[in-house]
């Protein structure tokens, strides 16, 4: 599926072709890749019917979005609501003005043309909610889940270690992309990596669940 914002398998979507999931509540056909909603994931209808399965189609024609979750907030219903204004507590916390409140602004700056982009976009699969990172003042495109290989071809030093370490946005040790992505992973490694690419400086930024 190569979009604007997701550049990546359509198996890294939540959409499936399967006879176990109904027609699409909007258009009432079952011959394209449908999902069926069961409260994880929260859409954007332009009708006011109960909607409980959607369509890859109708995403295409825009007849509904996705709220998302992005950094510095959310994308929702009713427009871009920042992270401390829905968790207020998050403002006292000490490292709110130099960590989050920036992201916040970053989000709060891009163009109303660009969230419209981002909410007709599929989400991307992950356990805890896709979140979308921010890059150069738009949102960063959605590239694939990344494994060893993937950094060893995109680290400009052939150093993917080193690669990893840089672009990746949260913090999990000296030791863990070893123990979870290096040739000689743990047995046990079961973490994901969310890749992203800046679409105007092409900067890779990304993170682990």
């Amino acid at each position: 599926m190569n979009l604007k914002y997701f550049n990546a398998p359509i198996s890294e979507t939540p959409f499936e072709l399967s006879n176990d999931i109904g027609s699409c509540s909007i258009c009432k056909k079952n011959n394209s890749l449908r999902l069926e909603l069961d409260g994880s994931i929260e859409i954007i209808p332009q009708t006011s019917e109960l909607i409980e399965i959607v369509c890859i189609e109708c995403l295409n024609e825009q007849k509904y979005g996705f709220e998302h979750q992005v950094e510095g907030g959310f994308l929702t219903k009713e427009g871009v609501l920042i992270k401390s204004k829905k968790y207020e507590y998050l403002k006292n916390n000490t490292d709110y003005f130099s960590v989050l409140q920036p992201k916040e602004q970053k989000l709060l700056a891009i163009e109303k043309s660009k969230l419209e982009d981002l909410i007709h976009t599929p989400p991307f699969n992950a356990f805890q909610g896709a979140i979308w990172l921010i890059h150069c003042n738009d949102f960063m495109k959605f590239i694939g889940n990344w494994e060893h290989d993937d950094f060893v071809k995109h680290s400009p030093n052939n150093n993917p270690k080193e690669f990893f370490n840089e672009i990746v946005d949260n913090w999990n040790g000296d030791d863990f992309y070893d123990e979870q992505f290096g040739t000689n992973k743990s047995e046990y490694a079961e973490s994901i990596f969310y890749a992203f690419e800046c679409l105007h400086c092409k900067q890779k930024r990304g993170y682990v669940e």
